[in-house]
């Protein structure tokens, strides 16, 4: 019979706890800021023209050499953020749809600040969002959308992306 008393008890539910904490300290996704522009290219392509992008695509839309372009998606891809097949393109996964829109709702929430506060048309205010959105930090983006009553729609008429932390902070 194996007897198992109260300190094997807590040290086997410590060793729960700390094999949960690091599942959710490993699925915290760090991107560089160039990654970032790349996950939010290739979402707007998959997801909102729903074409498939190539990497020389992706090099003439941000003015790069191929060469780079293979270097970043290899980065994404053992992020597992991607997936690239040649000859076929690139494509998000899961992980890489979530990280992507979380970037868009910055970007998005920051158009929608410069719209309404400073009267920026929409493609200046997209023109300057794209300058600050990878810089913004959670709560502020959050205090922002709480601010302007949780837009669903930016000044290019695409949709914000919901935060769960927003809203339960909110309530909204």
């Amino acid at each position: 019979m194996n007897f198992r008393g109260p300190i094997e008890d807590h040290k086997l539910y410590f060793r729960k706890i700390l094999k949960i904490c690091v599942m959710f300290l490993s699925a915290e996704i760090n991107v560089t800021e160039n990654e970032a522009k790349y996950l939010k290219l290739i979402y707007r392509e998959q997801y909102e023209r729903s074409t498939k992008l190539k990497t020389t695509a992706i090099a003439r839309a941000l003015g790069v050499r191929p060469a780079t372009v293979t270097e970043v998606i290899q980065n994404l891809s053992k992020k597992k953020l991607l997936r690239y097949r040649r000859y076929y393109g690139v494509e998000l996964t899961k992980e890489g749809v979530a990280e992507a829109q979380k970037l868009l709702r910055k970007h998005r929430i920051l158009e929608v600040l410069f719209t309404n506060l400073l009267n920026y048309g929409a493609q200046e205010a997209c023109d300057e969002a794209s300058k600050l959105d990878y810089h913004a930090s959670r709560s502020l983006i959050n205090a922002i959308c709480q601010a302007y009553g949780h837009p669903k729609i930016c000044p290019c008429r695409k949709i914000v992306f919901s935060d769960s932390e927003c809203k339960r902070q909110t309530g909204g």
